[in-house]
């Protein structure tokens, strides 16, 4: 480390010019502040404070900056270690953002980089297996899920699920998945194979999830409906004064009754509905004995 920093000598030589004149007198006061100046340039040691550089040229020059001698002293001062992180920010900054480009989902992007340089597209191989892991997991919870459903609530969440999943594997590029990241591999232990295969095993699952969910999600619906049908006209039965209004709510509860009955079978609706249906045949047919 030298006494004075180049950037220093640069701002203090540029006040030098300005304050000597061209004549032979000019001359040889701007060679002597100059030479000091070089020497404090060429000897190692401390940097040169404000001080010192005030010292090297005011007995030459009285009337030198003051602005230019502060501005020197800075330029002068050994970087602190926030400078340094500054820089090193900046240059992480620089490389992050190059990385980013050549990890944009452009195809032609990605094949020349997975080409020359494949370690640069870790971040897009990071990406994949996260999504490819995220999509995995959703679909099993959401297939745990619906066979542990037991009423309209959980098959909503397993929607959310499917949601979840579908998510998940849209942020898979398909065309990219015949390339298989050996670099990543070696370094991350992949457990899948990057291919369209195990995407559309995903994919497969996912569809077959949507379409279970949506039968059973039908088969609630109306059995939910004739339930709220059901205790109604059994809280109407119960406050019934005149015959009509008895054999209104009583008409209800059988058309409850009937739907309910009708619910497909293989459901989880249905397994629901069988155990309900035998209590509410039984009121039933007790209020119409009674009747």
């Amino acid at each position: 480390m030298y006494r004075l920093h180049n950037k220093a000598f640069e701002i203090l030589r540029e006040e030098i010019e300005v304050c000597s004149s061209n004549d032979k007198k000019g001359k040889q006061k701007r060679l002597i502040a100059l030479k000091r100046l070089q020497q404090m340039r060429l000897n190692p040691g401390r940097r040169a404070k404000l001080n010192e550089l005030r010292d090297a040229v005011v007995d030459v020059f009285p009337i030198f900056s003051e602005t230019a001698l502060k501005e020197a002293a800075k330029a002068n001062r050994k970087p602190s270690i926030f400078g340094k992180f500054k820089y090193l920010a900046i240059g992480l900054t620089g490389v992050a953002g190059v990385v980013t480009v050549l990890n944009l989902p452009h195809p032609n992007i990605r094949w020349f980089v997975a080409k020359t340089a494949p370690i640069l597209l870790v971040p897009s191989h990071m990406n994949m297996d996260f999504h490819y892991w995220g999509a995995r997991n959703s679909v099993q919870e959401a297939q745990i899920m619906l066979k542990s459903a037991a009423n309209f609530s959980d098959i909503k969440q397993v929607e959310n699920k499917i949601a979840e999943a579908e998510q998940h594997l849209s942020h898979i590029p398909i065309w990219f998945l015949g390339y298989y990241p050996e670099v990543y591999c070696q370094n991350f232990s992949c457990s899948w194979n990057f291919s369209f295969d195990e995407f559309e095993n995903i994919r497969t699952q996912i569809i077959h999830l949507e379409t279970k969910t949506i039968r059973e999600k039908q088969a609630f619906i109306p059995l939910v409906e004739a339930q709220q049908v059901y205790r109604g006209a059994k809280r109407k039965l119960s406050i019934a004064k005149t015959q009509k209004q008895k054999q209104l709510a009583m008409f209800s509860m059988q058309s409850a009754i009937k739907t309910i009955a009708e619910v497909p079978s293989g459901t989880l609706a249905k397994k629901k509905a069988e155990t309900q249906l035998k209590a509410y045949k039984r009121y039933y047919e007790q209020v119409a004995q009674k009747k």
